[in-house]
């Protein structure tokens, strides 16, 4: 008689591996019919289970069941989860042919939505799309004529934007004819009503380009920068109006704001003492012994190489610069004083003060809507400055420098930084007291704001005019620093003693308003409301 014998089982031998897989596989299958595809990929990958036939078999047909769902979505107009559920099935190695067919048929659903961009005059939208599409391996007969289309539509615009207008006729030309034969008759017709405004631009260019060759001609820069101005305005990218605009901008700057600025220099009252200069200010009236080789500024701005002396202001207040403003810039809200004003400080110089958080650096201009208006080859809104806490951002909307380094992005600026706008035009950003967030600009280029200040302040909630090094203002001959600070809707004046507001007197501490004049022992400054920006 033989002796069977019975094997024992190792729970963790064999046996157990063997059950492993089943519970591997189990899980998988769960996963793929909750939809959970790469999961279920994953665990039908694993070195246990990856080489069994029910495995290869479940890899398989995730590839194609997300195919299918892709269709389901393309079919509901979702587009996005489309192409995700492609993208996952081709990770999964899903055939190529049906990847393939699969992107032809949501290629052609998409073909409605760039033809409402075409037909609703937006071929720059339309090409982006299909760009987008392309990124991302959909594409199709459909898709491509739709990008012939919008392609030669798109070199009609910028054509015409460089003042080629006989090129632009014809890309436009060939826009209409391929609309014509891929049947788009919307966009055909959308093609055609954007000739009528090419031939009026035509037109109201051709006069403005004649007399910017002209001003050329002529060397008269004030007059050449008015006429690429003109060139520009209609046709945003003609080369020679730019190049003229920047040379001009450059000649310009280089001798200070012509006398035509729509700015008005600020210039003592007629009806107001002149004080005589302290002893202690040196005469830098130019002479014979001024040995720099800078040209003399023109007016009205002749006075910038001298100390600016005021008087002892009375009670009447300045004209605003602008009386036909569009609204006050300086006001007083809930929030606290805002805008922009103007502080003459008696021996001293005049500042461009700004209150808001957030400055915008630019091209003066009468419709600029520069917080900061620099006469140079600048943007009109070219960068911002914000001021966040304790510190101040650059925010660059165009070519803009820190230290000589591109910036991109808003970037923390630091006391000393140099500020490079453009190619030219360099500002020094200081913030002089550990204290106070209040920030100086200096013009460090020979460009020049259109109004003859000698700064430019980034006031947060005090100002400091002093002798002191932290001052904002320095004023090297005052014994006792002043202070401007923010208190609630108002501007407020602390100094040392008593002094005059608007011929009141006032111990220690009063509150402005942006018209206001003081007076104080071995001091003197007035405020000027500014005119408000173009919005």
């Amino acid at each position: 008689m033989v002796e069977t014998q019975i094997p024992m089982v190792n729970p963790g031998g064999e046996s157990t591996m063997m059950g492993q897989w089943r519970i591997v596989l189990r899980q998988a299958e769960e996963a793929a019919r909750g939809g959970r595809f790469e999961e279920a990929y994953a665990l039908a990958s694993r070195p246990e289970v990856a080489d069994h036939h029910q495995a290869v078999q479940l890899r398989s047909r995730l590839g194609l069941e997300l195919i299918a769902r892709a269709a389901r979505r393309g079919a509901a107009d979702d587009t996005t989860g489309a192409i995700d559920d492609l993208h996952t099935a081709e990770r999964l190695g899903a055939p190529p042919d049906s990847l393939a067919a699969a992107r032809l048929g949501l290629a052609d659903r998409a073909v409605d939505e760039i033809r409402a961009s075409l037909d609703a005059g937006e071929p720059s939208q339309a090409l982006e799309r299909i760009e987008d599409l392309a990124r991302h391996k959909i594409s199709g007969p459909a898709l491509r004529r739709c990008r012939e289309i919008a392609e030669a539509w798109q070199a009609a615009t910028a054509e015409a934007r460089r003042g080629e207008f006989g090129q632009a006729h014809e890309h436009l030309d060939r826009a209409e004819r391929l609309a014509a034969g891929a049947g788009v008759s919307a966009a055909q017709t959308a093609i055609a009503a954007a000739r009528p405004d090419l031939e009026t631009r035509q037109k109201t260019a051709a006069p403005k380009v004649e007399a910017l060759y002209t001003a050329l001609a002529g060397g008269e820069w004030p007059r050449i920068l008015a006429a690429a101005e003109a060139v520009v305005a209609v046709i945003p990218e003609h080369p020679a109006a730019k190049q003229a605009r920047a040379r001009a901008w450059q000649q310009i700057a280089a001798i200070g704001p012509s006398s035509g600025s729509k700015w008005v220099n600020r210039s003592p009252r007629a009806d107001r003492p002149v004080q005589p200069a302290r002893e202690s200010e040196p005469d830098r009236t130019p002479g014979a012994g001024d040995q720099r080789d800078e040209p003399p500024p023109i007016a009205p701005y002749a006075d910038r190489r001298q100390p600016r002396i005021f008087p002892a202001f009375r009670s009447v207040p300045p004209a605003p610069l602008h009386p036909a403003a569009e609204r006050p810039v300086a006001r007083a809200d809930v929030g606290g004083p805002k805008g922009r004003f103007l502080l003459w400080a008696d021996a001293v110089g005049g500042f461009l003060v700004c209150l808001d958080d957030r400055i915008i650096l630019g091209r003066a201009g009468p419709d600029s809507p520069a917080d900061v208006p620099l006469m140079g080859d600048l943007s009109r809104n070219h960068a911002a400055l914000v001021r966040s806490n304790e510190s101040y951002l650059i925010e660059p909307h165009h070519p803009s420098f820190v230290n000589g380094k591109v910036v991109t992005e808003p970037t923390v600026l630091r006391d000393g930084d140099v500020i490079r706008l453009g190619s030219t035009v360099e500002l020094e950003f200081r913030q002089p007291s550990p204290v106070s967030a209040t920030a100086r600009l200096a013009i460090v280029s020979r460009h020049r704001l259109p109004i003859a200040v000698d700064g430019v302040l980034l006031m947060a909630e005090t100002c400091i005019v002093g002798a002191e090094s932290q001052a904002h203002i320095a004023a090297p001959a005052m014994k006792d620093s002043v202070v401007l600070y923010r208190q609630g809707p108002s501007l407020w004046c602390r100094a040392r003693g008593s002094f005059e507001v608007d011929g009141r007197t006032c111990a220690s501490r009063a509150p402005l308003t942006l018209s206001s004049s003081v007076l104080g022992d071995g001091f003197s400054f007035s405020l000027e409301p500014l005119a408000a920006t173009s919005v």
